[in-house]
């Protein structure tokens, strides 16, 4: 089938800063709606008054034609789109490399990032094997390169599993396994975009952007929403085929220096779900 390339048409910070002006409608600036607009969010004479740019350098960063604003400029945008502390920061990052795209080099054998080498990745391998809750080690683009034996079984009966996105949005029974599975899924679409920062043109994303948007309407719809997610801790529950009904509390433990990758620990919330987990 032919795939798709409408998710990486463009330039990121043009994407972004036109996803981000339509969601923004004129009454949260206190601006007249008028009842003759032609767009439902801000015009782009609007945010450049707001910004405190000219009209034709706001076009020219929508057209992708200007790919490095100042500093300035990015505070600037940042409050007329009302950005928060997580968008805020995607948007410096856009600002900063412009588009410059990873090179397919960067990643190492296995899905792996150069920033995480061999010494340290099996110590953090070493880690999860001393958890005594389910554990997986995920990279920048949820590509899932490690876990202890309970984190192997955590989502067993799912399938694919090298990677958490298109396990929730491809793998069959996904839907049932996940019991809130809209919100993971929305949640899912906005963590990949915001983990992925300033990297939305490398060639690993892309990859995977094309199997997901190809089989997915759900995921093509909201990854050009353009949210964005950091997550820290989560509440999740699953509908496990062997240990029944799940209450997980997500821990993210960031692994600094290692180009993205990340500690996933799922504590049980409650007596059920550990006793549950001690059957698996």
């Amino acid at each position: 089938m032919k795939v798709s390339r409408d998710h990486d048409a463009g330039e990121p910070l043009a994407e972004f800063l036109r996803a981000r002006r339509n969601r923004i409608r004129p009454e949260q600036h206190r601006l007249a709606a008028g009842a003759q607009r032609q767009v439902p969010g801000l015009r782009r004479d609007e945010v450049a008054f707001l910004a405190g740019i000219s009209t034709d350098y706001y076009v020219r960063l929508e057209q992708g034609r200007e790919r490095r604003p100042s500093r300035a400029v990015v505070e600037g945008l940042c409050k007329a789109l009302l950005l928060d502390a997580v968008a805020a920061r995607h948007l410096r990052e856009l600002s900063v490399t412009g588009n410059s795209a990873a090179e397919g080099s960067s990643a190492a054998k296995g899905g792996v990032r150069a920033g995480m080498e061999t010494g340290r990745l099996e110590a953090v391998h070493r880690l999860l094997g001393s958890m005594t809750v389910p554990a997986l080690l995920v990279n920048r683009w949820l590509d899932i390169v490690g876990g202890n034996t309970l984190g192997g079984l955590l989502h067993e009966g799912l399938e694919p599993r090298d990677n958490y996105a298109r396990l929730v949005f491809l793998a069959p029974g996904a839907r049932t396994f996940f019991t809130e599975w809209p919100e993971v899924a929305r949640c899912m679409v906005a963590a990949l975009r915001a983990q992925a920062g300033s990297e939305t043109g490398s060639v690993r994303l892309g990859q995977l952007l094309d199997e997901l948007t190809a089989y997915s309407d759900v995921f093509r719809s909201a990854w050009g929403e353009h949210h964005l997610y950091e997550k820290a801790m989560d509440h999740k529950r699953f509908r496990h085929p062997r240990a029944g009904s799940l209450a997980l509390d997500q821990h993210v433990l960031e692994l600094p220096g290692s180009e993205g990758h990340r500690i996933w620990a799922f504590h049980p919330a409650d007596d059920a779900t550990s006793n549950a987990l001690l059957r698996l």
